[in-house]
């Protein structure tokens, strides 16, 4: 128990106000949220179409992740800058030194990592997406979550791969609190760039393929071939207020 600060009733306010002071500073410091990266998964299929699905996989999870509310999540534009700068754009495979020198120049605590592939099954279009929890510093694997079905119910797998993460993260965050200060790096912030919640009642695989290809050509500077697939994402999927929200960015 604490001593508490005894002040006469004939005090001078000065007094009383030091007497706060000090008595907010006896208060324990609040913990921050870990900063978190969502790198690009790997793929691991045989259609090479497919790979570019990576952006946007990455970019929905931040999204998801971000709501949710377990973990500080770096914008998956400051991820590009940062693969650019290595010359690693177009890559998802990394060693444990790479892993390490991305997550310490995002200012990342830990990194989601995954891979992903389609197959064929009767017929039907199958997808397996899988996700690992890293700790930075160590290249620890904390814990590892899977999502498999039908293409078709693209949206399904990648909330249910986010409901696991956020466990995880939220698990890690109550264990090891992370010291109320801004990470090494902090994520870069543009007006209108903060990740909204996206309510899309439902995305195929294909239509999350179209706007990944969206995201894709935003990062090589084509913004009108990005404003031309987002419109034809919101086209086939209205309700898809994260794609509509990159389209009114690229508007501006």
């Amino acid at each position: 128990m604490t001593e508490s600060c005894f002040v006469p009733s004939f005090s001078s306010s000065p007094l009383r106000l030091l007497c706060l002071l000090l008595g907010l500073l006896a208060l324990p410091a609040s913990a921050a949220k870990p900063t978190v990266a969502v790198l690009y998964f790997g793929y691991g299929g045989k259609n090479l179409e497919m790979e570019v699905l990576k952006k946007g996989l990455a970019q929905m999870l931040i999204s998801d992740l971000s709501d949710l509310g377990a973990a500080q999540l770096v914008e998956r534009d400051r991820l590009q800058e940062i693969l650019d700068e290595l010359k690693l754009g177009q890559s998802s495979k990394f060693d444990q030194a790479t892993v390490a020198r991305i997550g310490q120049l995002v200012g990342a605590r830990y990194l989601v990592m995954g891979d992903y592939f389609d197959t064929q099954m009767d017929k039907t279009s199958l997808l397996v997406m899988s996700a690992r929890v890293v700790e930075v510093k160590t290249g620890t694997i904390l814990r590892a979550h899977s999502a498999r079905g039908n293409a078709d119910e693209f949206l399904s797998l990648e909330q249910k791969l986010a409901q696991d993460i956020h466990k995880v993260l939220e698990g890690l965050a109550a264990q090891s609190p992370e010291p109320s200060k801004p990470p090494a790096s902090e994520p870069s912030k543009t007006p209108g760039s903060s990740q909204p919640s996206r309510k899309a009642r439902k995305l195929t695989a294909q239509t999350a393929l179209r706007y990944s290809r969206a995201l894709d050509a935003k990062d090589r500077k084509d913004v009108e071939t990005a404003k031309q697939e987002l419109s034809l994402v919101l086209k086939e999927q209205p309700d898809f207020v994260l794609a509509s929200t990159d389209l009114a960015l690229l508007m501006k």
